[in-house]
């Protein structure tokens, strides 16, 4: 096998465990719809827990895996953009795990292993240039208004909880600049 067929591969990997981590995420969502919404009936408030928890995991992974792109980052434009992502990642992780506790739960959601090893692996790979790595990230979120459905369509519900739907709709606006940021990068560095 190649060496771009097996770096496919692991790409492939990888997405499909996100994609697995993003239908968990919906899964949840469909169920506080089939509930009204609201997180005061014991399952509603579990699954409020649950997005809580595996959204804060993704935005731990998000931090880590900027931090080693940052290492072997070949732009100083890319690097600034990049810092400023992982600020607010880890800030989200911050935020959400704050407010899991304040809702009486645990964090205890972990990306699989598999996942954050292979994130890891592509972030810090040096032989990938800055342009590279931007495609990639940008072809897996082509469209940031898809990405960040899950968390719209939760916040859209938590009337009972204003707290938690400003924090969702707000970390959401991050999220969305994130993601343009990427995009307007992505086209900057390969056109």
């Amino acid at each position: 096998m190649s060496d771009k067929q097996a770096s496919l591969d692991r790409i492939e990997k990888t997405l499909e465990a996100v994609c697995g981590e993003i239908q968990t995420l919906r899964s949840q969502v469909d169920t506080l719809v089939g509930t009204g919404g609201a997180p005061t009936a014991a399952a509603g408030r579990e699954e409020v827990l649950g997005f809580l928890d595996g959204f804060r995991a993704g935005e731990a992974l998000g931090e880590a895996s900027l931090g080693a792109w940052i290492e072997v980052s070949d732009l100083a434009c890319v690097k600034g953009g990049l810092r400023t992502v992982q600020q607010r990642e880890g800030f989200h992780a911050r935020l959400l795990e704050a407010r899991v506790k304040e809702l009486g739960g645990t964090c205890s959601a972990e990306v699989p292993q598999e996942a954050y090893d292979e994130a890891m692996k592509q972030s810090s790979d040096p032989t990938k240039n800055d342009a590279q790595k931007m495609l990639e990230f940008a072809q897996r979120f082509p469209d940031p208004e898809a990405a960040l459905k899950p968390i719209h369509d939760l916040a859209d519900r938590l009337d009972a909880d204003p707290e938690t739907q400003t924090l969702l709709r707000t970390i959401a606006q991050d999220e969305c600049s994130t993601l343009t940021w990427f995009q307007e990068t992505c086209a900057a560095l390969n056109s």
